[in-house]
């Protein structure tokens, strides 16, 4: 029988597998699902809580983004909003300076 830490460990390493494809744009959505179920049968049956599950999310993503989800999603939001603007000063910043 599989204990606490090496559930979460397993679940991180799929994680970072799942993060490293979306960092090449390769998503993967078999994996994914497959990643949620198995991180919400850890949950159903009280090997992990629901705050276990989060914390390894935002490891494995900021070990392969370097920056938090919450982070993330701000940074897209802002350039999908100047896109959408059409306010070219965003993305005329190199992107390896916005994506700091």
């Amino acid at each position: 029988m599989m204990d606490r830490e090496a559930f979460l460990e397993s679940c991180y390493q799929q994680l970072l597998v799942i993060f490293q494809k979306a960092k090449k744009y390769q998503k993967d959505d078999k994996q994914k699902f497959r990643l949620e179920g198995y991180m919400q049968a850890g949950k159903v049956i009280g090997l992990i809580s629901n705050q276990d599950a989060l914390k390894v999310m935002e490891k494995a993503h900021f070990d392969v983004f370097n920056e938090t989800i919450e982070a993330r999603h701000k940074r897209k939001a802002n350039l999908h909003e100047a896109l959408l603007r059409g306010d070219d000063s965003y993305t005329n910043i190199p992107a390896y300076e916005r994506n700091k």
